[in-house]
């Protein structure tokens, strides 16, 4: 389930809770009303009415105690996630990762991604688009978010940053986000020997401690901007949330007018 779901569920059993609890309390109010106004029942009446009473409160001490329970229980199988901060401009490092698009850039587009996760390479006629739509404009700079439940993810990432270190990188980016189910050991050198790599130098590269520290320095910058899934977006260093190609081209469209004023 969800942590909405618990959320949901969790909400769901606290109003039923006290709803019983409300009804308890109204039962426990008539049970003291008729104590004072039915001075007919005599002395052995009073005394069950009473019994009564303190079975309910007793019943409602106990129902209240595991409400507790199950809400903590609820609490600690479904942490509430940190909120996302949409409007904070982080000074996210290029660094050594691949740029394309224009060479002097007014708005950059920062993405995070992941070479198996399927979102990711929807993200990427996306990217296309805003590349033809602002040609003199935008930059696109890629790096690498490697999530540990994907197995494959990892050694797809070095890949292409070997590949990039021959001058192929969006080669090998483009075929890797094209075939996100083969991404095998056997995959990859097939993928370098189709856009035409240096074989050796390839697997050299591949795994070298050079193409490690670039992975490595990726997952900081992501780190630094409190990335948790792929594909993240940043434009100009402010995390996108809307991320439909009319919303995100409006936003490099006030950025652009911004910088004009300033």
């Amino acid at each position: 389930m969800s942590s909405r779901g618990h959320k949901q569920e969790a909400l769901s059993t606290a109003a039923k809770i006290r709803f019983i609890k409300v009804g308890l309390l109204v039962a426990v109010c008539v049970g003291l009303i008729a104590c004072t106004v039915e001075t007919d029942l005599g002395p052995d009446g009073l005394k069950d009415l009473r019994e009564g009473q303190k079975a309910i409160l007793e019943r409602i001490e106990k129902i209240e105690k595991t409400q507790k329970k199950m809400l903590a229980s609820l609490q600690k199988r479904s942490p509430n996630k940190p909120t996302v901060d949409y409007n904070k401009v982080y000074d996210i490092k290029i660094g050594r990762s691949p740029v394309r698009g224009a060479k002097d850039a007014q708005v950059t587009l920062i993405e995070f991604s992941d070479f198996q996760c399927p979102y990711s390479q929807r993200a990427q006629p996306l990217i296309e688009k805003l590349l033809k739509a602002y040609p003199d404009d935008l930059q696109h700079v890629y790096k690498n978010f490697p999530l540990r439940f994907h197995k494959e993810a990892m050694p797809a990432a070095k890949a292409c940053l070997a590949a990039g270190l021959q001058g192929k990188f969006w080669e090998m980016e483009e075929i890797l986000l094209k075939n996100t189910k083969k991404l095998e050991d056997k995959d990859l050198k097939k993928y370098a020997e189709e856009i035409g790599l240096d074989l050796q130098q390839f697997e050299k590269d591949f795994n070298s401690e050079e193409v490690d520290k670039l992975v490595q320095e990726d997952l900081a910058e992501a780190k630094k901007a409190k990335v948790t899934g792929t594909p993240t977006l940043f434009l100009n260093g402010k995390r996108v949330q809307n991320r439909s190609e009319e919303a995100m081209k409006q936003e490099i469209k006030t950025l652009l007018e911004g910088k004009k004023k300033s």
